[in-house]
């Protein structure tokens, strides 16, 4: 999580099956996040796109992220940085 004000204090949630992690703020070369977006809007066909409506946004992501769901690799390559996996 990237230290925005939803991400800590008594806002941010926290569960027994999901671990945080905390990195930088404004660091979005750390985010994973960040890295899904790059992928999907230039290899998805997101980039410059026109939608009429959210409807029609999240339709398309949602299938661009079954897609993905499908490809461990591409995800793996996307989110799997070295400072994640030493956390774990």
């Amino acid at each position: 999580m990237d230290q925005a004000s939803w991400h800590t204090g008594d806002k941010c949630k926290q569960w027994e099956n999901i671990v945080s992690l905390l990195i930088p703020p404004r660091a979005p070369e750390l985010n994973p996040a960040e890295n899904f977006w790059h992928h999907i809007r230039t290899n998805e066909k997101f980039n410059n796109h026109y939608f009429n409506s959210m409807d029609e946004v999240e339709d398309a992501l949602e299938k661009v992220l079954a897609k993905m769901h499908k490809e461990t690799e591409v995800v793996k390559s996307l989110s799997l940085f070295n400072w994640i996996s030493s956390a774990l």
